[in-house]
Formats: structure tokens, C-alpha cells, sequence
């Protein structure tokens, strides 16, 4: 019996492939992991900010972080120019967070009011009974970032309410004919008006980030381990 060892070339271009796909599945680790960093940071920071007193919006618009801060201000509802957040979905139902301008000392503030479910049909817009009264309003400051994901529908119209894919408070701006501040509140669950609130800061837990970490990197080491033992049975001594 006569052993025979493979002399076929070196897999250059296989070998290329796996290490580029690892590096790719490593590569997304290390975005998750980055990710369950930041979540962990930004949950720790919103803790911290709650205990504060609450701000006016004149101390947050000097600060260059603007989010997850306690804000109060005395303001009226714009009652007449409410926006309708669309595709807003709670406990499995299809609704709206409702926006309303609140014109306050120092500019308007774009005040999201919570949830309303939808109505049947598509253009069965909710109806509202705010306040035009001077109020006292409090919550959260959010600052929203535009999703070039989403396609925005809202045209310039007399007709209200209007309906927006997303929260640009540039497009905000056009539509009331002033410009409005650059963050939001969110209205604290407690205000005396009756919409849902459960406002979710962080979408996903840091947990959820570091499980999905540890899968890129497990198939990366399966990747890698794979092709290894696929390259030593090529090149393992064949028996003639």
C-alpha cells in the first residue's frame, strides 16, 4: 500500500473568503458589544438625570446634550396645529402619539402627549378636547433624530391634524410657519391628561446586545474552525 500525498495547490481564494467572513462576524461582535455599552451608559445617565430637579428651557438649551433631562415650563397648547405621529403601536394595536405645539417665553416646544389607538379606517383621524389655557407642563426632554429610512408623506396643508412618519422638527417648523426648539417633551405619565404614556427610552436592553455579541463571535470561531478541518482532510496523506 502506497500513501499519497495531496499536491493540489493551496484554496488562496476559499481561504480569503473565510477570512473575510470572520472578520465581517467579529466586526459585528464588536458593533453589539459597542452598543451594549452605550445602552448601559445611557440607562445609567437617564437614572441620574431623574433625580435632578426638574429644568426650564432655558438651562437645556444651554446644554449640548439635551436628551433624557427633566424639564417643566409654563406654555398654551396649540391646540388647532396637532400632529399625529403614525404607525404607533401599543399592547398589539395601531395608534398615534399625538404632538402639540406648546408656545412657550421662550419659543415653541413640540409636547408629545402619548398614545391614542387608531380608528378603523385609514383616514378616521382621532378627535381631541385639549386645553387653551396657560398651563404648567412637565416630563422628559427627548431630542428625535431623522430616520432616512422612513419616507415622510406630510404635504404643507391648512388641513389639520396632520400626519407625519417620523418627528423632523425641521419639517415641524415649515408646517406651523415659526420655528420650534430643538428638543421634545415628553410628557410625564402623571399630567392630568388621558392618553398612554410608557415612554421607552432604550428600545433594547444591553442584555439583548451582549447575547447577539456572543452569537457573531460563535460563528465566526464555527466559520474558522470549519474550513480548518476541511483544509487538513485535503491535505491529509491519501492510501493508494
Amino acid at each position: 500500500m502506497v500513501t499519497k500525498l495531496n499536491s493540489s495547490k493551496h484554496p488562496y481564494f476559499a481561504t480569503f473568503l473565510v477570512l473575510l467572513a470572520v472578520a465581517i462576524l467579529c466586526s459585528l461582535g464588536v458593533w453589539q458589544l459597542q452598543r451594549g455599552h452605550y445602552k448601559t451608559d445611557r440607562i445609567q445617565q437617564i437614572e441620574l438625570r431623574k433625580a435632578t430637579t426638574p429644568l426650564n428651557i432655558e438651562d437645556i438649551l444651554e446644554r449640548q446634550d439635551k436628551r433624557d433631562l427633566p424639564l417643566e415650563f409654563k406654555g398654551r397648547m396649540l391646540v388647532n396645529k396637532i400632529f399625529l405621529l403614525d404607525n404607533r403601536i401599543e399592547n398589539g394595536q395601531v395608534g398615534f402619539h399625538v404632538l402639540v405645539p406648546v408656545r412657550t417665553e421662550f419659543g415653541v416646544v413640540i409636547t408629545n402627549l402619548g398614545w391614542v389607538k387608531g380608528g378603523q379606517y385609514r383616514n378616521d383621524l382621532p378627535k381631541f378636547d385639549l386645553p387653551t389655557y396657560e398651563q404648567v407642563l412637565f416630563g422628559t426632554s427627548w431630542v428625535p433624530t431623522v430616520n432616512p429610512m422612513v419616507t415622510e408623506t406630510a404635504q404643507i396643508t391648512d388641513s389639520w391634524p396632520v400626519l407625519v412618519q417620523s418627528i423632523d422638527l425641521t419639517l415641524m417648523s415649515k408646517f406651523l410657519g415659526t420655528e420650534v426648539l430643538p428638543m421634545v417633551l415628553q410628557l410625564d405619565p402623571a399630567f392630568p391628561i388621558g392618553f398612554s404614556r410608557h415612554w421607552v427610552p432604550v428600545v433594547m436592553a444591553p442584555e439583548k446586545h451582549y447575547g447577539y455579541a456572543i452569537q457573531w463571535f460563535a460563528l465566526a470561531m464555527a466559520c474558522f474552525v470549519i474550513y480548518v478541518v476541511a483544509l487538513r482532510k485535503r491535505n491529509a496523506p491519501k492510501d493508494v
